[in-house]
């Protein structure tokens, strides 16, 4: 039984500040959040072109700083460290991008809820790019996202309908820290056909974000 049909991705929350139009113009580092050296340059260099094609200024992390490593929390430390790096190399903002959450039909979510993003929510993502780097919890981007299938005795394989929930936040490391978070984006691929095609839709929804 199949579901594809039904399959969508798209943009199901945003926010930004009004330092979002100005941080547009300023040198954006892109970090996919994943262990998986092959997952985190495909979803880095993919943003960073189609972020490049909307005249943005972008760099993968993954070039500029291959030895950056997502696997494990830092200390404050190591986090002041690694932001005068970036400096050092005329980045001014940071995009981080990470899988938020994984919803199945039938089930409960694992952790956050659906509901729109607000300045009384934000609070998750902290006001600063040290304050996400350093407790944020992520869950790793999937090197092939697709549907969950159901074992059940009564009808036999049965497939779900599966959401995943990316997420794009945006810092703005010129401002002061209370007010570096500028933009946060949700993208929701329900029941997607493979992962390259949500990789393809989370970039582009993600850049048109960012048109000049």
């Amino acid at each position: 039984m199949s579901i594809t049909n039904c399959a969508s991705v798209k943009l199901a929350n945003s926010w930004n500040s009004e330092n979002f139009d100005t941080t547009k113009t300023r040198k954006i580092l892109v970090v996919a959040r994943d262990n998986d050296m092959d997952v985190r340059t495909s979803y880095e260099n993919a943003m960073v072109s189609k972020l490049k094609e909307e005249g943005v200024d972008a760099v993968a992390a993954c070039e500029l700083f291959p030895d950056l490593k997502e696997n494990r929390n830092r200390s404050q430390e190591e986090i002041d460290d690694i932001v005068k790096n970036f400096k050092s190399k005329g980045i001014n903002a940071i995009m981080l991008t990470a899988l938020k959450d994984t919803k199945v039909k039938e089930s409960q979510p694992k952790s956050s809820s659906n509901s729109p993003i607000s300045t009384a929510n934000i609070g998750r993502y902290g006001i600063s790019f040290t304050d996400h780097y350093s407790v944020h919890s992520i869950e790793y981007i999937s090197r092939g996202l697709k549907p969950v299938y159901n074992d059940t005795q009564d009808t036999g394989t049965k497939l779900s309908s599966t959401t995943y929930i990316l997420e794009a936040v945006i810092y703005d490391l010129s401002l002061a820290k209370k007010e570096q978070l500028v933009g946060v984006f949700e993208i929701e691929a329900t029941d997607p056909s493979s992962g390259k095609k949500v990789l393809n839709k989370f970039t582009t929804l993600i850049s048109k974000q960012f048109k000049q």
